[in-house]
């Protein structure tokens, strides 16, 4: 049991910035649009999550992960996966809801459709 704990704490620092435990909605988006999943965003940080997808996915290289509660859309590439969950790393974060202009509009259509009314 000790390794487990060593293991968790040697991989927490190669983290550039902490996670913190979350339990949010999420989309997953690639192919401009054309393909979508939803997922649960477990672990959040400034430059990464973890998530949990509702299917199992090969991932293309870069994807985006909307976060339906806050919108925002993650442009993403996945870092490791243990099977169940994904880690990703951000490259770049684009606000959905204030600034409708930043943001590629289909990224935008899928969070409107998806945001509790």
């Amino acid at each position: 049991m000790a390794e487990d704990s060593n293991y968790e704490t040697h991989s927490a620092d190669r983290r550039p910035a902490a996670r913190r435990r979350v339990l949010l909605p999420g989309l997953i988006v690639y192919a401009h649009g054309a393909f979508t999943c939803d997922c649960t965003i477990r672990n959040l940080s400034a430059s990464g999550a973890r998530i949990y997808a509702n299917q199992h996915l090969q991932f293309p290289n870069r994807f985006y992960v909307i976060n339906i509660r806050d919108g925002l859309a993650y442009d993403a590439r996945v870092v490791w996966s243990d099977g169940a969950g994904v880690g990703i790393k951000f490259e770049a974060t684009v606000t959905l809801s204030s600034n409708p202009d930043a943001a590629p509009g289909y990224l935008r259509r899928l969070w409107l459709a998806k945001v509790p009314r």
